[in-house]
């Protein structure tokens, strides 16, 4: 399925990706071509907490591995990236896990909602645990 298309509504659009580069907490490069935001997530762009939400990303998606993307309802940002879930070889979610580990906000969306309470549920638990960018 050609990833400029829309599939119906009951399915999710999904494609593989090699991670070429980690652009910063919630971008990825990959080798295909294709710019990808991580949906329902925001990352500091700057400063310690931006340099730290990278070098995470990075440790979850090293170059060269691959992963899996579920686009969002939403295909596209206004930059042209592609907005998706991002699921690792092992099934875990990468978007959850960056939120989880205290490395990014929940960024809600009107449109984009498949897995917006798990993503409120693991920005629970990082405040709860006053974790990376919720520490004190």
């Amino acid at each position: 399925m050609a990833l400029g298309v829309r599939p119906p509504a009951a399915a999710a659009q999904s494609s593989q990706c090699t991670v070429a580069y980690v652009v910063d907490g919630d971008t990825i490069n990959c080798r295909e071509g294709e710019k990808v935001r991580l949906l329902l997530i925001d990352a500091p762009d700057h400063g310690p907490f931006g340099e730290l939400a990278r070098r995470a990303l990075a440790a979850l998606l090293p170059v060269g591995s691959s992963f899996r993307l579920e686009l969002g309802e939403r295909v596209h940002d206004g930059e042209g990236r592609l907005l998706a879930y991002v699921f690792r070889d092992d099934g875990r979610m990468v978007n959850e896990m960056m939120i989880r580990q205290g490395y990014a906000f929940l960024k809600p969306s009107a449109v984009n909602q498949r897995y917006a309470e798990l993503l409120r549920e693991a920005e629970s638990v990082a405040r709860g645990r006053q974790i990376g960018i919720w520490a004190e």
